[in-house]
């Protein structure tokens, strides 16, 4: 049985608490949001790790997406309601698998009353996309996978491990924030390019907000990262992301994929395989210095494809 909590009736927002059957039968609670008009066409918006059901600014709650959703927005809430959530972790053992938040979101479609449903899902969100997608093909219109594919490469799972070990360390000597530090500073290396820290980063303005240096920038990140985000939860969506396998040929919906050439974690040409094996497949590209982080980064260009694709 659904739970709502509604937020600033004016808004057009509230929190939908419910329960999800993961894959194994396990019960497990999930917190999503629903923002726009009750009738308007739904679209289900997932993004990175880090993200979750705070997509738009709300309350003096930053959104993680605020530059793409809200109102006059290219996912506009003033015309669309978009359906949001915060993924399961570290509740579900050994870990959630992108099916499993698949289900969770369903869940909350289903509490939420929304039948039918778009997708735009960035990064692991991408995965979870084309995951519900394949779970639940006659309750998605269409999808859009920004700088996600249908399996992790190996490379990325490489950095993954790394990351796991120095939390996994740093957890059996008693300090787990401390791991979760170190292990964020290495994954913000892999998000960005070399030719954008070397940029910014070597001989930065001493007046600038990079004065400090790479060391500085590194520390900032894992320091904010290690207070918001537990170590368990952490090595859970680690996995999670690790353990990703869908196959493409079996999604009925029509998907575009949109790569990144500059994306070491998920690469341009696995988002290709991924689109010629998709029966309604589409790919997109882009240049940018920022990376796998091009989706939080490149706003007009973000911009005009979210657009593109929901007037299609």
């Amino acid at each position: 049985m659904a739970v709502t909590l509604e937020c600033i009736p004016s808004t057009r927002c509230r929190d939908i608490t419910t329960i999800a059957l993961a894959g194994n039968g396990s019960p497990v609670r999930v917190t999503g949001r629903v923002t726009g008009p009750d009738e308007a066409p739904a679209v289900v918006v997932l993004g990175g790790i880090s993200s979750g059901r705070a997509v738009t600014d709300h309350e003096g709650e930053p959104g993680w997406w605020a530059a793409q959703a809200g109102p006059a927005r290219a996912i506009d809430t003033d015309r669309r309601r978009v359906l949001s959530f915060d993924f399961i972790g570290e509740e579900l053992s050994p870990f959630p698998t992108t099916t499993d938040q698949a289900r969770a979101i369903l869940a909350l479609a289903d509490a939420a009353g929304i039948e039918r449903f778009d997708i735009i899902g960035s990064s692991y969100g991408g995965m979870i996309g084309l995951a519900l997608a394949a779970l639940a093909p006659a309750r998605v219109g269409k999808l859009l996978v920004i700088s996600g594919a249908h399996r992790a490469c190996a490379m990325a799972q490489a950095w993954r491990s790394i990351q796991r070990e120095i939390v996994e360390l740093a957890l059996r000597l008693g300090d787990g924030a401390a791991g979760l530090d170190l292990a964020r500073r290495l994954a913000m290396t892999t998000y960005r390019t070399p030719d954008e820290l070397e940029e910014r980063f070597y001989a930065p303005d001493p007046d600038s907000r990079d004065a400090c240096g790479i060391a500085g920038y590194l520390e900032a990140r894992g320091r904010d990262y290690a207070q918001t985000v537990s170590p368990q939860r952490f090595l859970a969506l680690s996995w999670s992301m690790d353990a990703h396998d869908v196959d493409p040929a079996g999604i009925a919906c029509p998907v575009t994929y949109l790569a990144v050439f500059e994306d070491r974690l998920v690469p341009a040409s696995q988002i290709a395989e991924a689109a010629g094996r998709t029966p309604d497949g589409r790919l997109k590209t882009l240049h940018s210095r920022y990376g796998h982080d091009a989706f939080l980064k490149e706003e007009t260009a973000i911009a005009d494809a979210i657009t593109d694709f929901l007037r299609s």
